[in-house]
């Protein structure tokens, strides 16, 4: 083995115990996101938010709802909006989506990029 070899090798099992120490991030966020608005309700029987947006938002985009801990990342693949299909809501609109997992009312929701 080269030295070079090794010191590589020592630098990846220090970040590995680092990393089970806590001391370093389990994982880096590659993606910014930006507010787009909040929740006003969850109906819980049929899994649809209702979203009041506060920059726009289309099929397409997704979307993270709650904070870091317990947050909700999804692909939108439909809206309404009076339960009409839109493919493009804006400011000001209240939007529902079909999710996939259960949501708080007031939480923030971002639009990932």
């Amino acid at each position: 083995m080269k030295p070079d070899d090794l010191d590589n090798a020592m630098e990846v099992m220090d970040a590995y115990e680092a990393r089970e120490q806590g001391s370093m991030p389990q994982r880096v966020e590659s993606h910014t996101k930006s507010l787009i608005g909040t929740v006003e309700h969850f109906f819980d029987k049929i899994n649809v938010v209702a979203i009041k947006l506060s920059a726009p938002l289309k099929v397409g985009d997704v979307i993270e709802i709650g904070d870091e801990e317990s947050a909700v990342r999804e692909k939108i693949s439909s809206m309404q909006i009076n339960r009409e299909d839109v493919e493009i809501a804006g400011e000001g609109d209240s939007v529902g989506i079909k999710l996939k997992h259960k949501v708080e009312s007031g939480s923030n929701v971002y639009k990932m990029r």
